[in-house]
């Protein structure tokens, strides 16, 4: 984007070329509904509907029957958790504090339709209390809920640990991987995980198309559908299938995984990024040491309001509050609060997501305008003075570990 640099990654991703080129077509020429299967157009249709699930699979090393194209992450979240829920007609359920709104907000509705909820705490760091998990299970627990990556700082739950308590108690484990898939291979089986949801916008591809992995294990009983009508993808999600979407989908997924060159470089360029910008007086990157997943920042600057920091760093750049759902709130974020974070440390953070195909001389301006507009910011900053001069100590709002 000509007009800034874009750094809000983890809201969206601009589409390659590549994946461009492979939708296309089925706008204008093989345009066919798949369930129009009776003739060529149709078949034609449902040909690469099937060659795309068939590749999706084949990269998260899962069944093709396992998985089933959605309108994007939260709908496939909605359709596992509340699936579950309706299967089991009662229960409990067991969250997270800092999962995204597309988790927490069903799981509120579930609340309110008499199931119980338990939302595992964190530390200061974003991470899982260790213990919480096997405290929270009950007898009537019917599912778990945990994202791999989350959205707003980057921190890695520990999947692995999780599968295997979820697992041992026979109790499906519903993964939110959006911000996790395209960066990484992702292979749910690695994590006994039972459900996983993510968007194909998320890396690289078309908004509006996502989809729901599936085990097919004896674990899983089976889900209760959330739309009905045309009884497509197996009846578990009925409605016309979005052809060039999910054909972006499956070539934007593969682009992704195989460009291990540019993720490399990825890596690196997200590291320097991050390193500057600690290093930058009054900075503080939350989550800093907890296992992060590459190109999520969360960076709090210390008495700067929140709106006017935001509003001077978008002069040149595009970046964010924090999550793209929840950033017009004007509440302070509820991830960053769940770790501990004083409100006002909360609403001067911002969250930068660099992208694989932001060039180093693009970071490196970024980093230049930032420095210049919290410099600028800090002269007129009295508070900050009396801070930076030792007058003013850190106060409750902006309590931190590394002040302790």
């Amino acid at each position: 984007m000509a007009e800034c640099i874009y750094l809000d990654h983890a809201a969206t991703t601009p589409c390659i070329p590549e994946v461009v080129d492979a939708m296309l077509p089925h706008f204008t020429t093989t345009y066919g509904n798949p369930g129009s299967s009776i003739h060529h157009a149709g078949k034609r249709a449902a040909v690469a509907i099937e060659k795309a699930r068939d590749a999706i699979a084949a990269l998260l090393q899962v069944h093709a029957h396992e998985i089933t194209f959605t309108s994007g992450a939260t709908e496939s979240l909605n359709m596992a958790i509340r699936g579950i829920a309706a299967a089991a007609g009662g229960g409990h359920i067991i969250t997270c504090a800092t999962e995204h709104s597309a988790v927490l907000e069903v799981c509120q509705l579930l609340s309110q339709q008499g199931f119980s909820v338990s939302l595992l705490p964190v530390d200061e760091q974003g991470s899982i209390i260790p213990g919480s998990l096997e405290k929270a299970i009950q007898e009537d627990t019917i599912l778990v809920a945990l994202m791999h990556a989350n959205n707003e700082t980057g921190v890695l739950h520990n999947l692995e640990a999780i599968g295997v308590i979820c697992s041992a108690k026979g109790i499906p484990l519903v993964c939110d991987a959006t911000q996790t898939m395209g960066k990484m291979p992702f292979h749910p089986r690695d994590f006994q995980v039972d459900y996983c949801a993510f968007s194909a916008h998320k890396f690289y591809g078309p908004k509006g198309v996502g989809a729901l992995y599936q085990s097919s294990s004896g674990k899983v009983a089976g889900i209760k559908p959330l739309l009905v009508g045309g009884g497509q993808e197996r009846g578990l999600r009925s409605g016309t299938l979005n052809v060039p979407g999910i054909v972006g989908m499956s070539e934007a997924l593969a682009r992704c995984l195989a460009d291990t060159s540019r993720q490399g470089s990825f890596k690196d360029r997200c590291s320097v990024f991050e390193i500057a910008l600690a290093a930058m007086p009054g900075v503080i990157i939350n989550g800093r040491d907890a296992q992060r997943i590459p190109g999520i920042i969360s960076a709090s600057f210390r008495f700067l309001e929140g709106g006017a920091l935001l509003s001077g760093l978008n002069s040149k750049l595009c970046v964010a509050a924090g999550s793209s759902c929840s950033s017009a709130s004007g509440k302070p974020s509820h991830v960053l609060t769940s770790m501990g974070i004083g409100t006002q440390q909360a609403m001067a953070t911002i969250r930068f997501s660099p992208g694989m195909f932001n060039t180093e001389e693009e970071i490196t301006m970024a980093l230049e305008h930032i420095s210049l507009t919290i410099k600028q910011m800090r002269e007129e900053s009295q508070t900050w003075k009396m801070y930076h001069d030792g007058k003013l100590q850190p106060v409750a709002a902006w309590q931190h570990p590394l002040d302790r």
